[in-house]
């Protein structure tokens, strides 16, 4: 693979004899991109991600000194040389103290800007190379004591660890304070965006997490971590009953602070013994299962759980409440009904989400039948009853669902007594002010035809039939147009655009723009300073 460089002078001229001046692609490297000043370098070495920059190292808005104490800060691997002229030689010293590899004298000489290269890609091939020595070795030692030690946790986890296993002696050393615990740690189910994930991204999650958990443990206490069926389990040894809860919450935060993602952490009691991990391993499974009651990136100690029982002769007379609200015109009423019911389901089914789905799917569709038998005016216009459990089960929380079905109500409610004519104007300005509310989010046909309550088939043909376009063209129409706005009237890095206007890769959204424009995002915003 080629190296990339990027270059950078507030000079055209000066760009342009640097790309001619020597052939880049003999040295093995190749152009990635230019800069005409310091925020553009900046964001271009976020775009192109560069080996090496080459830059003036006096351009406007941020001088070479910036630029490399910020690539320094972040850890960037790479590679500056400066350019500079006569009047500002100690200037370029201190640049070099700073990290460079070295500086040319305006004007370049071929053989100065050759030999720079070559010293620059000695450096790199170097470091590349002890660090992938130095990092095997360091990875393949702690590993292997890491698989051991875990392999070890999670037997007794699992109840298949006993006095007479191998780890017992090392693990009774290591592993000597009054108290146990067993936390375990799951990404959000939402927010992360990581079922979309490639498997390489997932593998380097992983590692990381793994890391985050393992530093966190040594603030904390004795202990180790170890990732079994895709969840990220820590054992702490400790002597104070609060210090579980402190160390949770403080991986959950230095996740969120070096990773930007959410995850919710399950702790279960503390033991006595470290035969007592079984117990706490199965509460702190427990506990993180109820995060769909108790919300997301939160950490939930284990408690008893005792569901209601005595409930069937309220929900009952509930039910009937909603459906006479409902078809008497009193949607305050079936409001308030229904928040008393899925209190009641909350109560009846706590712990168990499946049951939760379960019974409100039940009621509804008890809502739904008993109101079309009713003596009521109502469209039906794709109202989607055989999906309705599938959509249900997609709540990641259960006040999501509980607002899911507030919003199914409503839209139940507003069918009664409806013209459909004037229905299907009023459902397509609502789903393009939903659409236009969230497009920078995640958005999908499936996701947008859940709110619309419509079977995914039949709203894909209801909206071209009103929009004049498919679904997939009008939310790309509408994040195009919003980033050239951002891209005239601002001055955001490229990244940031593409984050505002609903695209988490920078190099896609790129791609979009010149697909839709025929000029890359950087191209279209060059263009309009011309």
């Amino acid at each position: 693979m080629a190296i990339s460089v990027v270059l950078a002078d507030d000079e055209p001229i000066i760009l342009k004899g640097l790309t001619k001046l020597i052939p880049w692609d003999q040295h093995g490297m190749e152009i990635a991109g230019y800069a005409y000043d310091g925020k553009e370098l900046f964001e271009a070495i976020e775009t192109y991600k560069p080996d090496v920059v080459i830059s003036d190292i006096n351009m406007p808005y941020f001088s070479g000194i910036d630029i490399i104490k910020e690539i320094k800060r972040r850890q960037l691997p790479i590679k500056v040389v400066f350019i500079s002229a006569y009047q500002e030689f100690a200037y370029a010293r201190d640049a070099v103290a700073y990290g460079a590899v070295d500086y040319l004298v305006k004007p370049v000489k071929k053989t100065e800007l050759e030999a720079v290269i070559k010293k620059t890609l000695v450096q790199i091939s170097e470091e590349n190379e002890e660090g992938r020595i130095r990092d095997k070795l360091n990875l393949l030692e702690r590993k292997n004591r890491d698989d051991e030690v875990g392999g070890w946790l999670a037997q007794l986890a699992e109840g298949t660890f006993s006095e007479q296993s191998e780890g017992y002696p090392y693990l009774l050393e290591k592993l000597d304070d009054s108290l146990y615990t067993i936390g375990i740690l799951g990404i959000d189910p939402s927010g992360n965006d990581s079922e979309r994930w490639p498997a390489q991204t997932q593998k380097l999650v992983e590692f990381a997490i793994h890391n985050i958990v393992q530093e966190s443990l040594g603030l904390y206490g004795k202990g180790y971590s170890f990732i079994q069926n895709g969840a990220h389990i820590f054992v702490l040894n400790h002597t104070s009953e609060d210090v579980p809860l402190r160390l949770a919450d403080a991986i959950r935060r230095n996740i969120a602070d070096y990773l930007k993602l959410k995850v919710s952490v399950g702790v279960g009691e503390s033991a006595g013994n470290l035969f007592g991990l079984k117990q706490s391993g199965d509460q702190a499974k427990r506990a993180l299962e109820m995060t769909y009651y108790e919300g997301l990136n939160r950490v939930i100690p284990y408690r008893k759980l005792e569901q209601r029982k005595d409930s069937e002769n309220e929900w009952f007379t509930l039910q009937s409440g909603i459906i006479k609200s409902l078809t008497g015109g009193d949607w305050s009423g079936a409001k308030a009904s229904m928040q008393t019911l899925l209190r009641l389901i909350e109560s009846a089914t706590i712990g168990n989400r499946q049951l939760a789905v379960s019974t409100c799917f039940s009621s509804m569709l008890f809502i739904v039948q008993e109101v079309k038998k009713a003596d009521v005016p109502m469209s039906d216009l794709g109202f989607d009853i055989q999906h309705l459990q599938g959509r249900l089960e997609t709540y990641v929380t259960y006040k999501d669902l509980c607002d899911g079905i507030y919003d199914m109500l409503l839209e139940l409610y507003n069918r009664i007594g409806d013209k459909p004519g004037i229905k299907e104007q009023t459902l397509i300005a609502r789903i393009a002010a939903y659409i236009d509310e969230h497009y920078r989010e995640d958005i999908s046909l499936e996701s947008v035809a859940g709110i619309a309550f419509m079977n995914p088939y039949y709203f894909s043909s209801f909206f071209k039939k009103h929009m004049k376009r498919n679904f997939k063209q009008y939310v790309t129409d509408l994040r195009m147009k919003q980033a050239m706005e951002l891209l005239t009237h601002t001055d955001m890095m490229i990244y940031e655009i593409a984050e505002q206007v609903g695209y988490n890769n920078a190099r896609h959204f790129s791609d979009m723009f010149k697909k839709q424009t025929g000029k890359l995002p950087q191209e279209y915003k060059q263009a309009l300073r011309q």
